[in-house]
């Protein structure tokens, strides 16, 4: 396809997608409509060095993704048990902070408060 942009012409490159029809559609104003998505986006294999306004660049890789169905079927991963640690770690580290100042503060109840708390945690 040849294109020009302010009097330079130049030639665009199309890739053939594989376009995939969803089951996702509907109606409207009369006429049916279903969504389109590319099975794959093809990665170009060379990176073509570019210039703007006379300083010369280069695109960074595109990363060829898949199915969007793919996307949704991705399952969060458990933490481990070292950031549970750690989590742990830190939430016994404020508490005997807070119960410092309570204590300082003379504040009874909030030590009381602080005490319970910590001994869910097991700190």
């Amino acid at each position: 396809m040849k294109l020009t942009y302010r009097t330079i012409n130049y030639e665009a490159q199309q890739f053939p997608l594989d376009i995939v029809e969803s089951e996702l559609g509907g109606k409207y104003r009369g006429n049916t409509w279903q969504v389109r998505y590319p099975r794959h986006i093809p990665v170009p294999f060379e990176s073509p060095s570019l210039k703007y306004r006379g300083v010369s660049y280069q695109s960074q890789n595109l990363v060829t993704l898949t199915q969007p169905q793919a996307f949704c079927e991705i399952q969060p991963e458990a933490p481990s048990k070292h950031l549970t640690t750690v989590h742990t770690a830190n939430i016994c580290r404020i508490l005997e902070h807070r119960r410092q100042v309570a204590e300082a503060h003379g504040d009874e109840q909030l030590l009381k408060m602080l005490e319970s708390e910590a001994q869910q945690l097991a700190c």
